[in-house]
């Protein structure tokens, strides 16, 4: 969305899109309503008030000379109307809805469990609201891994991208984050009358209104202790402590920078997972990853940036990130593999996967996806290697010289 004026701030020039957000037919109605006198820039935001509402959005400005003025040239980005707005309608956004009902399949819980938890996600978030102005990296850290944990993309990408952010550059994302936090959207569907990979839903707009008491308090206070087991740094003791089984109800499968476990005490940094000796390999067949041949992939950054909107430096960091993160479960991923431990290679092969698909690294994501999802234990061997094939080639295309 764009305009342009000149240096007597005289609008000369607007997209078709600019004149409708005015209320306008043409330009020329922009022009005699006079709504340049409307317009003020503040604190690196745009504020346009009009008759029946006011307008805010960021913007970024460019200059361009004729031989007898200068034209500024204005984009304008994340457009909301505010609260004082007569009709109180978001602009230039749409809603992010999440499906409920697959989401806290994949997490193990019930629908109403899984709503308690984002609304306590949003009401972090609002406690959270000027730790992230201070730059409080730590805060955007937990609200970041919460936000993955709940599977909510758009929103992890985001704070992620404001972290990396000099934190001068950091307030209009912040903004952002908030505004787009109200566009939460849950879609739910009886589970009798969903169907597989369809997108059939009734729409429930989320609201922060109060549940139970007691079944929140219980929701609120698990999250609480998430919350602050997030922030352990210190290191822990040695005495083994017994894994959770698989079905219990109350395992959080989360998804973070390390590698964590949900004990039955809290979360703790999974150890690292013993070599594999001789006599675990006596009945499987010997994986050596390091002798994979390299496959070739078809990988560009800035094509994950484009889809994305992120900068392309941004995508490459995130990208080493997982590059890190592959050669950390490497050694996990064959200790499940001898061990046979089948649950263990689908959960670390989710994980995987969708870090690999988050970055729009395609054929690295179908072959995790496989692994996922693999019930064969004699077709692992070839999948590993085609995995670590392949990871090769994007490793080593990384550390070419980038191109400035």
């Amino acid at each position: 969305m764009y305009y342009g004026y000149n240096k007597k701030e005289k609008i000369l020039m607007a997209d078709i899109e600019f004149i409708r957000l005015l209320g306008c037919e043409s330009i020329n109605d922009i022009i005699k309503n006079g709504i340049a006198d409307s317009i003020r820039f503040e604190d690196g935001e745009i504020y346009i008030k009009l008759k029946d509402k006011t307008i805010k959005a960021n913007f970024i400005e460019n200059i361009f000379y004729t031989t007898t003025d200068e034209i500024r040239v204005v984009k304008l980005s994340n457009i909301i109307e505010l609260k004082n707005s007569t009709s109180q309608i978001q602009l230039n956004y749409n809603p992010i809805y999440l499906d409920v009902n697959e989401i806290s399949e994949e997490m193990g819980l019930s629908v109403e469990d899984y709503k308690l938890y984002l609304n306590s996600f949003i009401n972090q978030s609002i406690v959270d609201y000027d730790k992230l102005l201070s730059g409080d990296d730590k805060a955007i850290k937990n609200l970041s891994t919460l936000a993955l944990t709940l599977k909510i993309p758009n929103l992890n990408i985001l704070l992620l991208k404001i972290k990396k952010l000099p934190k001068i550059e950091r307030p209009h994302y912040i903004d952002e984050y908030y505004t787009k936090l109200t566009l939460l959207t849950i879609r739910e569907t009886p589970i009798s009358k969903r169907k597989p990979k369809e997108n059939i839903f009734e729409k429930e707009i989320l609201t922060l209104d109060t549940k139970e008491e007691k079944s929140e308090g219980i929701l609120n206070s698990k999250f609480t202790e998430l919350m602050g087991n997030l922030e352990v740094k210190e290191e822990l003791e040695a005495k083994p402590k017994p894994q959770p089984k698989k079905s219990d109800k109350d395992l959080v499968n989360l998804e973070l920078d390390d590698d964590f476990s949900l004990l039955d005490d809290g979360l703790v940094p999974l150890k690292e997972e013993p070599t594999p000796t001789k006599t675990q390999q006596s009945d499987t067949d010997e994986i050596i990853l390091e002798d994979a041949p390299k496959l070739p992939i078809d990988y560009n950054p800035k094509i994950a940036a484009d889809e994305l909107n992120l900068p392309v430096v941004l995508i490459e960091e995130f990208v080493e990130d997982f590059i890190e993160q592959a050669h950390h479960d490497k050694d996990h991923l064959l200790a499940s593999y001898y061990q046979k431990d089948m649950d263990n290679i689908h959960e670390l092969g989710h994980k995987l996967k969708g870090a690999a698909s988050n970055l729009r690294i395609n054929e690295l994501a179908d072959v995790l996806e496989e692994i996922q999802f693999c019930t064969e234990y004699s077709k692992l061997k070839g999948l590993f290697i085609k995995y670590w094939g392949l990871f090769k080639s994007l490793e080593e295309y990384m550390k070419q010289p980038k191109q400035l």
